[in-house]
C-alpha cells in the first residue's frame, strides 16, 4: 500500500464531486436557517450520505437537525474512530460565518475517505460524520451531554477564515450572565423620592465594568448590553435587565473574572438601594489544540501547494467545538476564502465570499486536507495514542 497514491486517489475523488458538493452548498447558503431549525440543511446532507452507503441516525442527541452518518470497515474492537463534524446553522443575516462550506466540506472528505477505505481494505477504521446544528447557540455542547461524542478518537472540522490558512489554537472559555436589576417605581416628577432607580443601578453597573478594564488581562473580555431599560420616560424603571459575555483564554481566569463581575453587581445594586439577581450560565470553553493532530494536516496543506501559518495562532473567538476538545483531540483547519488581508466574517463581506468561486476553493481544499489526514491516521494509529497523551498535558495546564 503506497499512501502517497492512495491520498492522490482521495485528491482526484473528490475534484470529480466537486460539481454536486458545490450545488449543495449553494443550496444550504441560499436557505438559511437558524439554530436548531435547520431542517433543510440537515435533510439535504443525510441524504447525500445515505446515498453514499453511510448508516443514518437522526435526530439524535434531542436535537432534531442533528444526525450521524456511520461508516466501518472492520469489526474489530481496538479500530481507530474518526469523526468529521459538520455545521450549517446560519446567523440572522445568513451564512455569513461560511457554515454553508463547513457542512459541504466534512461531506467531501467523508465520501472520500470512505472510498479510500473500500479499496484500501488496510485502512482499518470506523468513520462518522456529526451533523451538529446550532453552533451559535452550543449544539455540541448539548451533544456532548447527550455522549453522542462518546468513543471517538479523533475530531476533524474546518472552519473558514481569511487571510492565510492556519491550524486553530486555543481561543477564549466564556459565560454568559443575566443581570435583572429590581428598584420601586414612582413618578419621576411629583414623586421621585418614592422611587428607587433600577436604571441607575445598572448604569453605575457599566461604569464599574468600565473601571474594572484597567485591571483585566489582556485576554479578559466582556460585553454587555441592556435588554429591558424601563416602560416609560415619566416613570423611574423598577426592573431592568443587563445581558452579556465574559470571557477569558483559561478556565481559572475566566473564574476570576466571572466573581469580579458579580461583585460589580452586587455593589452597585447595594449603593442605589436595589435588589439584584445574577444568573451566570457557561459558554464555550477555549478550545484545546492538538500539536499531533494539527501537524499532519499542516503538512497535508503544503504537499497539495497550499500555504500556512506557522505554529498552532491562538484567536479571540469561541466556538462550542472547544468544549469537544477537552474530552477528545481536535484537528481544527481554518481555510482561506479571502488571501489578500484579514477581514471579519459575521458580515455581509463574509457571506458573498461564502458563495464566491473562492468558497468553492475552499471547500476543495477543506475536504481533500481532512481526508488525507483522516488516511494517515487511520495508517499509523500510533497519532491516536499521542495525540490523547498530548491532550491530558495540556488539561493540566489550562
Amino acid at each position: 500500500m503506497n499512501i502517497k497514491n492512495i491520498k492522490i486517489d482521495s485528491d482526484k475523488y473528490i475534484e470529480s464531486k466537486m460539481e454536486e458538493l458545490w450545488n449543495i452548498s449553494k443550496y444550504i447558503h441560499e436557505n438559511p436557517e437558524l439554530a436548531f431549525n435547520e431542517n433543510k440543511a440537515c435533510k439535504i446532507q443525510v441524504d447525500y450520505l445515505e446515498k453514499y452507503g453511510f448508516k443514518i441516525q437522526t435526530p439524535i442527541g434531542t436535537l432534531d437537525t442533528a444526525f450521524k452518518a456511520s461508516f466501518s470497515n472492520s469489526d474489530e474492537d481496538n479500530i481507530s474512530t474518526i469523526a468529521i463534524v459538520s455545521e450549517y446553522d446560519a446567523l440572522p443575516i445568513g451564512h455569513a460565518c461560511g457554515h454553508n462550506l463547513i457542512s459541504t466540506s466534512a461531506l467531501g472528505a467523508a465520501i472520500a475517505l470512505k472510498n479510500a477505505m473500500i479499496n484500501n481494505p488496510t485502512l482499518k477504521g470506523n468513520l462518522i460524520v456529526i451533523g451538529t446544528p446550532a453552533e451559535e447557540g452550543g449544539g455540541k455542547i448539548i451533544l456532548l451531554k447527550n455522549k453522542v461524542f462518546d468513543n471517538i478518537d479523533a475530531v476533524l472540522m474546518m472552519h473558514p477564515t481569511s487571510f492565510t490558512h492556519r491550524l486553530a489554537g486555543a481561543c477564549l472559555s466564556s459565560n454568559r450572565f443575566e443581570i435583572e436589576f429590581k428598584g420601586k417605581s414612582a413618578h419621576s416628577g411629583s414623586h421621585p423620592d418614592n422611587g428607587i432607580n433600577a436604571l441607575s443601578a445598572a448604569n453605575l453597573f457599566l461604569t464599574g465594568i468600565a473601571f474594572l478594564r484597567q485591571h483585566f488581562k489582556q485576554d479578559y473580555r466582556v460585553s454587555v448590553i441592556i435588554k429591558e431599560g424601563g416602560e416609560a420616560v415619566g416613570l423611574i424603571p423598577d426592573k431592568v435587565i443587563v445581558i452579556g459575555s465574559m470571557g477569558a483564554f483559561s478556565l481559572t481566569d475566566l473564574n476570576i473574572l466571572k466573581e469580579r463581575v458579580q461583585k460589580c453587581a452586587e455593589g452597585t445594586a447595594l449603593a442605589l438601594g436595589c435588589e439584584v439577581d445574577i444568573k451566570i450560565s457557561e459558554g464555550y470553553q477555549g478550545r484545546i489544540p492538538n500539536e499531533v493532530l494539527s501537524n499532519i494536516c499542516k503538512k497535508e496543506l503544503i504537499d497539495i501547494g497550499e500555504n500556512v501559518m506557522d505554529g498552532l495562532p491562538t484567536d479571540y473567538g469561541g466556538e462550542d467545538l472547544g468544549n469537544v476538545s477537552r474530552f477528545i483531540p481536535i484537528c481544527n483547519p481554518y481555510i482561506s476564502i479571502f488571501k489578500k488581508y484579514k477581514i471579519s466574517n459575521h458580515t455581509e463581506e463574509f457571506k458573498k465570499l461564502a458563495i464566491s468561486q473562492s468558497g468553492y476553493d475552499c471547500i476543495k481544499v477543506a475536504s481533500k486536507i481532512m481526508a488525507r489526514t483522516a488516511i494517515e491516521i487511520f495508517n499509523d494509529t500510533s497519532y491516536i495514542t499521542r495525540a490523547k497523551e498530548e491532550l491530558k498535558e495540556r488539561l493540566k495546564n489550562d
